[in-house]
């Protein structure tokens, strides 16, 4: 009779389990993956083998053959369980993948590109149906251009576009969206009957929310500066433009195959790569917009004039000082600010809008010590600013192009200490956030308390014209209340009528808010520039994010670009 095996049951229940949800893992974790077939196989296989254990006394030689046979067939099982992963359940994630390193370059199979050399790609077109990129072809063998090279300087919307080439792959939009621009999806029965019938295939078009005339202007007016600048509508989340210098051109990475010396075309493109990754070259392929992180200084006064009006009973807005030093914690070095003798300027009694239109950083890091670090994390989570322990797995700001989540600190034990929770109370400490994150902090107040989820593509359309996919604006969540992001717009009012930022309001006409920031990155370097903005302030249709690295004070050249980037927007209207 043989032996009951309670455990047979249960455990292959297990195993299963353990292969099933380990086959569906991302390929970014391949690890967990591993692990799982470690386990999952070894533990089915184990009950197999109890299994053969069970064979009739005398039996050694068929029970011991029985047993090998059952190791020999879970090896089997799983290499054909990764090979099942690799080969079909993510073979379309693992033959598209992209890797982006630190410098904003980019890593990807060229096999797809190679593949779709023949294929004409479909157009990028602006929110006004102006052509960013399209596909012509040469021979048979289909090329990148850029119809509006000749009228702007393409270098303006290198890191959005991205580029698309046979030797360096793909990257931004053309690597996001490669599977509509190539016909890949959308537009399956096209390409399948092209397959069939030999006729060329054609790829899907987007259409963005970026304005070609105002993304031009802005690049314009940033210059040669390194720095970014964003602006969206706070309403919808619309990225209007998104600027990141140093750029690239896109156009000078497409080899022309019709050029009269391929060779030397060839070199020149090789040339050009070379020049955008040296080590000289400023990181031009990196998005800093979306991918740079920096310490936001005084901007960051921001969140934490919302945790104070959020949490009142702890936060006490209008019972504040703004003294020269303030000791958080007695073994520590004072915070002062940035200007001897602010109180005398701000004046008695000191409130919260006072102390934010002056920018004291004495009276924010005494918020946020009352606040604690909790409340504070708290309400920089709502605005998707998170401590270490607590980014999302996988969490990318905007969904279009790279992007990297900004961070509160960066060790998970950093706010524990009151001198470093009163040194992000004022936009130091370990604070890395990115340019894009700023302008939804702006944009979250400017639309009344409700921050919206950012995008870049309006629509995807098929070759014939009919619409693949359309946007709609989705709010990520409310982080603030209504009075509370009015009173916001109060403040920001404030610094652009007589704070320091006051200078903004020299370059528009209608009354707009803002904040400066002055942000301290390396010792003896200069500080990087910040100024957020929003405008018109009575029904804000932009929000305005700008970092100029190493600008000096923000109240300075960074609130000048951000009075010039919102006349641009209402000058394109």
């Amino acid at each position: 009779m043989r032996p009951r095996r309670f455990w047979h049951a249960p455990a292959l229940v297990l195993a299963l389990a353990l292969l099933g949800y380990g086959i569906s893992l991302p390929v970014e974790q391949e690890s967990r993956w591993l692990l799982f077939l470690w386990i999952g196989g070894p533990l089915a296989g184990l009950v197999l083998i109890s299994r053969f254990s069970d064979t009739p006394p005398g039996s050694d030689l068929a029970r011991t053959v029985a047993r090998l046979g059952a190791v020999v067939m879970i090896g089997f099982l799983m290499l054909s369980l990764q090979l099942l992963r690799q080969q079909f359940v993510q073979a379309g994630v693992i033959s598209n993948y992209i890797v982006t390193s630190a410098d904003g370059s980019t890593t990807s199979n060229v096999r797809p590109v190679l593949a779709t050399q023949r294929v004409v790609r479909g157009a990028i077109l602006d929110r006004r149906g102006r052509t960013l990129a399209e596909s012509v072809s040469v021979n048979g063998i289909a090329r990148r251009t850029y119809p509006l090279a000749a009228q702007y300087d393409m270098t303006a919307f290198g890191q959005v576009l991205g580029f698309f080439s046979p030797r360096y792959g793909q990257s931004g939009l053309e690597a996001t969206y490669n599977a509509y621009l190539s016909g890949e999806r959308g537009n399956e029965w096209q390409m399948l009957l092209s397959e069939w019938t030999g006729e060329g295939q054609r790829g899907n078009s987007l259409t963005l929310t970026l304005d070609a005339e105002l993304q031009a202007r802005v690049a314009a007016l940033l210059g040669d500066r390194r720095g970014a600048v964003v602006v969206l509508d706070p309403r919808s989340g619309a990225i209007l433009a998104l600027v990141s210098r140093p750029g690239f051109d896109p156009s000078q990475l497409v080899v022309d195959p019709a050029a009269p010396d391929l060779a030397a075309e060839r070199r020149r493109v090789s040339d050009y790569w070379s020049q955008l990754n040296r080590d000289d070259s400023g990181q031009p392929l990196l998005n800093r917009a979306t991918q740079g992180r920096y310490p936001p200084g005084s901007t960051f006064k921001t969140v934490t004039a919302v945790a104070v009006l959020e949490h009142p009973l702890q936060g006490q807005p209008n019972q504040i000082t703004c003294p020269n030093e303030y000791f958080p914690q007695p073994d520590a070095p004072p915070i002062v600010n940035a200007v001897d003798n602010l109180g005398a300027r701000i004046g008695e009694p000191a409130t919260l809008e006072r102390v934010y239109a002056f920018s004291c950083n004495t009276a924010f890091a005494q918020y946020a010590v009352r606040l604690g670090a909790e409340r504070l994390a708290e309400v920089a989570q709502r605005f998707n600013i998170f401590t270490p322990d607590r980014v999302p797995t996988g969490f990318r700001p905007l969904r279009d192009v790279p992007s990297e989540p900004s961070l509160l600190a960066v060790r998970p034990d950093f706010l524990d200490q009151p001198r470093a929770l009163a040194d992000t109370g004022y936009g130091q400490g370990q604070l890395l956030v990115t340019p894009l994150q700023m302008a939804l902090v702006a944009a979250a107040i400017a639309n009344d308390g409700v921050m919206m989820q950012p995008y870049l593509v309006q629509r995807i359309t098929r070759p014939d014209g009919s619409e693949i996919w359309r946007a709609s604006p989705n709010g990520i969540r409310r982080v603030m209340s209504s009075g509370n992001a009015r009173r916001m717009r109060d403040y920001m009012a404030a610094v652009a009528q007589y704070g320091f930022g006051s200078v903004i309001s020299q370059f528009v006409p209608q009354p707009v808010g803002g904040k400066s920031g002055t942000a301290e990155h390396v010792p003896g370097a200069p500080p990087h520039a910040w100024f957020i903005a929003i405008g018109p302030i009575d029904a804000p249709r932009y929000a305005v994010a700008v970092i100029i690295e190493q600008g000096g004070e923000g109240s300075g050249a960074a609130a000048r670009l951000a009075g010039e980037v919102l006349a641009a927007a209402f000058a394109v209207e």
